[in-house]
This record gives C-alpha cells, sequence and structure tokens, in this order.
C-alpha cells in the first residue's frame, strides 16, 4: 500500500483528488487521511473533504439498509447488508456500543477499526430505530471525531519518526 500512495503522490501530486477519494473508497477513512497527512497535507483540508465523503455514505447505506429489490444487483447488495448485520449482532464490540445507546453511534463511527465507521453507524442507528434527525447530527460527529483522532494519531507518528531521524 505505501508503494501505492508514493507512486499516486509522485504521479499526481498536483491533483490530490484523483489518489485521495481512490485511497479513501478502498482503503478507509484511516488509510486515506494518514497517508494524505504523511505526505503534508493538513487538517484545514482534509478534515472538510473527508467529513463531506462520509456524510455522501449516509443516505447511500440507509437506502441499501432500507430497500429490498427484486434485482439481482440489489439482492447481493441486501444479503451482504444482512450478512453484515448478523455478524456486527454477534460482536461483543457491536453489543457494547448498543448498550451505550445513541452515544454508541457515534463511537461505532469514530472507530478506525476494520467494520466500523459510516456503515455499522447507519446500522447501529437502523437498529436503534433512531430517526434521520437524530442520527445524521450523531453521524457527522463521530466522523468528525474520528478524523480528529487520526490526525492526532499521525502527528504522534510523524513526532516519534522526527524524533528517530534527527538523532
Amino acid at each position: 500500500m505505501l508503494d501505492a500512495i508514493i507512486f499516486l503522490k509522485n504521479n499526481l501530486a498536483d491533483h490530490f483528488v484523483i489518489y485521495f477519494i481512490p485511497l479513501y473508497i478502498l482503503g478507509g477513512r484511516p488509510v486515506a487521511i494518514l497517508s494524505a497527512q504523511f505526505l503534508g497535507f493538513g487538517i484545514t483540508l482534509l478534515l472538510p473533504v473527508v467529513v463531506m465523503l462520509d456524510t455522501l455514505q449516509i443516505p447511500l447505506f440507509y437506502y441499501l439498509y432500507g430497500t429490498i429489490s427484486k434485482g439481482v444487483f440489489m439482492r447481493k447488495l441486501y444479503e451482504r447488508a444482512t450478512k453484515k448485520e448478523k455478524r456486527l449482532r454477534k460482536s461483543r464490540l457491536f453489543r457494547w456500543v448498543q448498550v451505550m445507546g445513541t452515544p454508541g453511534v457515534v463511537a461505532i463511527t469514530l472507530l478506525p477499526l476494520k467494520g466500523c465507521g459510516m456503515w455499522s453507524g447507519v446500522l447501529l442507528s437502523k437498529l436503534l430505530r433512531l430517526p434521520k434527525q437524530i442520527s445524521y447530527p450523531l453521524l457527522i460527529v463521530g466522523s468528525i471525531s474520528g478524523c480528529i483522532f487520526l490526525f492526532g494519531v499521525g502527528e504522534a507518528i510523524l513526532q516519534l519518526k522526527d524524533l528517530f531521524v534527527n538523532r
């Protein structure tokens, strides 16, 4: 993945969006934010872009969870969503977050772990039967908090690198 990031940076240096969005789609929020941060982009540029991309996912996931269609593509997506829901219901982390209630939606959305994020946050808000007027702000707050957390992690890694490289 590091080679792909460096290749994209060297060949598309002036076209941030062209390499950031594929990284975001393929690797998720942690890969996209940390790689962009390591390549020198700051929080003032990345935070609005990532929150916008996260927010654009919410209606899509609501649609996927709420729609059952006879089409092959929609049936496959529904089966995948159902499998994810079953897997998620069995996990101890999900049960803990579900017990938390509405703060759990923020918690599962901000975690930079595989299986967490907007997909799981929307699923949890649907399982908790939260109205969209409540779940959207919770999901966006989780996205913003997750981005800030990842920037903190990235900054710590950069500081450690500078500490050991400058010795």
